[in-house]
């Protein structure tokens, strides 16, 4: 029976970004067993935005790869590469698919996780794992995972790596401060990201709009202790992180259950 898919998806279709060719830095360490691949996208309309892969390395050698990046040159796969080997490839929200095939393609031995749901909507993608409410086996004791959602066919997982108190998120907040060029920052404002650390309007109306579901969600990971984030769009956030994250979502965190 063929997959119905949503109004959402079909227009997401039509609007894939292309990558910024000119943009295209090797990895860089953030911390032990910690990397980020910065890449830039093109949005029809003109929009050019940061966006940002996570790149973990396990106690065993492997790496798990968040948010697959678009691949531009061979001096990005050497770096990995020189890392450890690549296997697991994490789609970590609905709309961050869109360059995994790709890049599975080149790692074919890896494992693809997905968040959940996403297999169904998007069938196009490799065979994948869907992630559940905690992280595999293979990553415990390194990486724990907070999923939000699905609502409404969209959800997104949240991590945390433990040795380095990092938490990596994807499109559930932004930190879009600086841009290069004037059009980039009005057109990012009109379209709702937000001047500072906080979840933008596409967010707030998708992923966070079952309050309930998102502050189970939220304030769970509010218990991590968190000392940095990391997000695939904006600046790194390395002081006060934890500060800063309670004070983005205190719509959603239960303080009651931080007092425990």
């Amino acid at each position: 029976m063929p997959t119905r898919r949503s109004l959402l998806d079909r227009l997401l279709k039509h609007l894939v970004p292309r990558p910024v060719a000119e943009f295209a830095p090797d990895p860089r360490e953030i911390d032990s067993g910690l990397w980020v691949l910065d890449r830039q996208i093109c949005f029809t309309g003109g929009l050019r935005l940061p966006t940002r892969a996570t790149i973990v390395r396990l106690g065993s050698g492997g790496l798990v790869v968040i948010a697959p990046p678009p691949v531009l040159g061979s001096s990005t796969l050497e770096a990995l590469d020189s890392f450890g080997t690549v296997e697991h490839v994490v789609v970590p929200n609905t709309f961050h698919y869109v360059y995994a095939a790709e890049f599975m393609a080149r790692y074919p031995d890896a494992d693809l996780f997905v968040a959940p749901g996403l297999s169904e909507r998007v069938p196009e993608l490799p065979p994948a794992l869907e992630l559940a409410a905690s992280a595999p086996e293979v990553w415990a004791g390194e990486l724990e995972i907070a999923v939000l959602g699905p609502v409404r066919g969209i959800s997104e997982v949240v991590f945390f790596h433990l040795p380095s108190g990092t938490l990596v998120l994807t499109d559930l907040a932004f930190n879009t401060t600086d841009f290069e060029r004037f059009l980039d920052r009005l057109i990012a404002r009109l379209a709702g990201l937000p001047a500072g650390f906080a979840p933008g309007r596409t967010s707030r109306r998708l992923l966070l709009r079952d309050h309930a579901l998102a502050s189970r969600c939220l304030t769970r990971v509010s218990q991590w202790p968190i000392q940095r984030i990391i997000m695939a769009h904006g600046e790194i956030i390395e002081r006060d992180a934890k500060a800063q994250f309670l004070v983005a979502f205190a719509a959603y965190v239960d303080d009651g259950e931080l007092l425990q």
